[in-house]
């Protein structure tokens, strides 16, 4: 199994160039570990965060080498296998609505594009979800209180380099803080396909929106899907959401048969972003500028003293 050689540069530690205390290198590799697994589930499966043990792949993948410490600030080294290698069957299987990982990615590069378009901001990104922010959200304490600055990279893979500061966790708390918490919804529309193996199922609305939908299995079993397979249906669930209000996924409670009068139900379930409502405040068309309404019209026949009166008033 081919690995990739990475390396994890701390600056600011208290403790001399080349050494780190055995409680922080814990904290700070069980924290990328994490993000990792988070980034790559996300890539594969479609949400970062599962309950209930992970899946052997997502441990063989995420099955980090430690190999040692150096000086230049504090070097981390350790190795990372190439996806290809340790789950290639979970890439070899097609997946009609998410853009699966390459087999030359590892999942610290999925982490360096998370990372990525966190920082950059990118509100309709799919490398990250409330999951994976809340992951690279718990390194803040070790950037705020322990080190300034942590830096990954690896020879030959420019595209795997990025670095995390305290600047970089302010605009992740932004996107976490923007995103719209997840809320119970009905939606009806054309069960057009499923994927057994990943539970999953893609719901087609009359506007021919489409919708990527997961069954809990709490209350769903993954062998039913088979059945509405084709047909028009109603789901009730809960759906979430990404920064800019789109939605990003839809946890399906319930399916059943769409029927009559159950049209109503299929619109795309939206709400409104922080940045669409002030966009909209100043939109809205119908207020008063009171500005416009006196201009050019004044000086007229009206006393000083009378405007000034209508000022205060």
């Amino acid at each position: 199994m081919k690995n990739v050689k990475y390396k994890l540069r701390i600056k600011g530690l208290e403790t001399p160039d080349g050494k780190i205390s055995v409680r922080l290198l814990l904290e700070v590799l069980q924290n990328l570990t994490d993000c990792a697994e988070r980034g790559l589930r996300l890539a594969v499966e479609g949400t970062s965060v599962k309950s209930g043990r992970p899946p052997t792949w997502l441990e063989q993948a995420v099955n980090l080498t430690f190999s040692g410490v150096k000086k230049g600030s504090t070097i981390l080294e350790f190795e990372a296998p190439l996806l290809g290698d340790a789950i290639g069957n979970q890439l070899n299987q097609k997946d009609f609505w998410i853009v699966q990982p390459s087999k030359d990615d590892t999942a610290l590069s999925l982490f360096s594009k998370s990372v990525r378009d966190t920082t950059a901001e990118n509100l309709e990104s799919d490398y990250y979800d409330a999951g994976v922010l809340r992951g690279l959200l718990s390194l803040k304490p070790f950037l705020k209180t322990k080190a300034t600055s942590v830096e990954l990279s690896a020879a030959g893979r420019p595209q795997d380099h990025v670095t995390l500061t305290m600047a970089e966790m302010e605009k992740a708390e932004r996107l976490k803080v923007r995103t719209p918490e997840p809320q119970a919804c009905i939606v009806s529309g054309h069960l057009d396909a499923i994927q057994h193996r990943k539970k999953c199922f893609q719901l087609i609305l009359s506007e021919g929106q489409s919708i990527l939908g997961r069954i809990d299995e709490e209350f769903i079993s993954a062998e039913s899907l088979r059945e509405f397979w084709g047909n028009d249906v109603t789901i009730k669930g809960t759906v979430h959401f990404k920064p800019s209000g789109r939605m990003q996924l839809l946890d399906a409670q319930l399916i059943k048969h769409k029927e009559a009068g159950e049209e109503v139900f299929q619109e795309m379930p939206m709400v409104q972003s922080e940045a669409e409502f002030v966009t909209n405040a100043f939109q809205n068309h119908d207020r008063k500028s009171w500005l416009k309404e006196i201009w050019n019209k004044w000086p007229g026949d009206e006393p000083v003293e009378d405007l000034l009166h209508d000022l205060k008033s």
